[in-house]
């Protein structure tokens, strides 16, 4: 496999196949563009060599493309223009702006793998409709991973400010309060802005975000108003913040220096957590076993990793208890050529077949019956924390809806959360604002 240099792209997940494809090709180079990092980066490698090695003729490029930041401007434009990748990883919702009546940007990936039953290689009928989701009805992505919002803490800051770590958002905004002003560290950080307040618009409005039936926005309500403002109290004063503090991009980081006391995040981020057991000194001579802080309050106290579901607007009603989850997906593009097809394709099918490995290393569930049922897969996830505060949400969860405007509505939520600071900033203008964007979207 040829390595490249990193590119200024971003995205989220790859795929791989087998050589037993539905057809043969040689010559041929498949690009896969990603945003991995350490070890699931270098697992993408791994079976992109493994690919080549049993598909001889076929180069497969993998692409880091950087910071995920600008990653689905640069694919939809490299696209268009003819000079994108071959495969991505991302939402079947992404993979939706690209169906496009008069357009052929989309591998159909069962017309090249010939008779195997993918349908029934799936856990649930809901992921193959998902999948199939397009205009013609036809698969254009695959699964690759199953994963949801947690809220990762370091439970000594809570005992260390006489609070516990919140099951409900009231909860989570007094413990927040609290331990910014005994310590002056974030209570409550988030990875993705979008998925939080989609997660709040649900629980808040009895599951209703658009109402598909009639084609309307549904989020524009009283008490969709009424928890923006909740939110919004919290980010001006400090004890909220919306996006990581660390230049990196990542609340991981900022959860592993103390800069605060929880965030919410992807299930698949455990890994990347380091501070379980180190001890909170004021004098930092040991950044293996110590972790810096300025608040005496915590000098000497242990750290401890704790993951729960997310909170809960109210334990006792089906959408207010609600979390959220996402499948993330292998997306091929259709390049002109039927053999590089054909090799992106098989690329995609041979990824899919090392899926125990993939979910495994991205600490996430599967979407697939063989591996649910492997032994190795069953003991991974009854050892580790996420995955099993995972388990527990999973039954109460919903995936955000796909439809004609939802990458109008991801961009919309996220500048609720995020838009919060602005100068004369107020919640029902900002909810209306948001809903006209998405309407217009959902009319055109």
């Amino acid at each position: 496999m040829k390595k490249l240099v990193k590119l200024v792209l971003a995205l989220a997940m790859v795929l791989g196949l087998t050589a037993c494809g539905g057809g043969k090709t040689s010559g041929v180079t498949v690009e896969v563009w990603h945003t991995f990092t350490e070890g699931q980066e270098k697992l993408l490698e791994t079976i992109a060599d493994e690919f080549e090695a049993a598909n001889a003729g076929v180069t497969v490029n993998v692409i880091n493309t950087g910071s995920p930041d600008d990653f689905k401007g640069k694919v939809t434009d490299s696209v268009a223009n003819g000079v994108g990748p071959n495969v991505i990883f991302d939402f079947a919702s992404y993979a939706t702006t690209f169906d496009i009546e008069g357009q052929n940007y989309l591998l159909d990936l069962e017309k090249y793998w010939g008779n195997w039953d993918y349908k029934g290689a799936l856990s649930s009928a809901g992921l193959y409709e998902e999948a199939t989701n397009f205009s013609d009805g036809k698969l254009h992505v695959a699964p690759v991973y199953t994963a949801g919002a947690l809220l990762f803490s370091n439970e000594a800051i809570y005992e260390a400010c006489g609070v516990k770590v919140p099951t409900t958002w009231d909860e989570m905004k007094t413990a927040a309060k609290t331990i910014y002003e005994k310590t002056g560290i974030v209570g409550l950080a988030l990875d993705s802005p979008s998925d939080f307040m989609q997660l709040l618009i649900y629980q808040a409005n009895g599951g209703q975000i658009v109402d598909l039936e009639n084609n309307k926005v549904a989020f524009n309500t009283a008490e969709v108003e009424k928890w923006l403002e909740w939110w919004a109290e919290g980010v001006q004063e400090g004890y909220f913040v919306f996006k990581a503090i660390d230049a990196g991009g990542y609340c991981s980081a900022d959860i592993n220096n103390a800069a605060v006391a929880s965030y919410i995040g992807s299930s698949a981020g455990i890994p990347y957590l380091n501070f379980d057991g180190k001890t909170f000194v004021t004098e930092l001579t040991d950044a293996e076993t110590q972790i810096f802080t300025t608040s005496k309050l915590l000098e000497g106290k242990t750290a401890k990793l704790v993951a729960n579901r997310v909170p809960m607007m109210d334990p006792n009603d089906e959408y207010g208890k609600a979390g959220i989850i996402w499948t993330r997906s292998a997306i091929g593009f259709n390049s002109g050529n039927e053999d590089e097809n054909q090799a992106a394709a098989d690329f995609i099918k041979f990824f899919v077949e090392q899926n125990e490995r993939w979910v495994i290393e991205l600490n996430a569930n599967t979407p697939y019956k063989a591996v649910e049922e492997s032994a190795t897969y069953q003991a991974h996830v009854a050892g580790d924390k996420a995955l099993t505060a995972l388990a527990e949400q999973v039954p109460v969860s919903f995936v955000a809806p796909n439809f004609q405007g939802v990458s109008e509505m991801r961009e919309e939520a996220k500048t609720l959360a995020q838009g919060v600071l602005a100068a004369g900033w107020n919640a029902k203008t900002a909810l209306q604002t948001a809903a006209d964007k998405v309407q217009a979207a959902m009319d055109k």
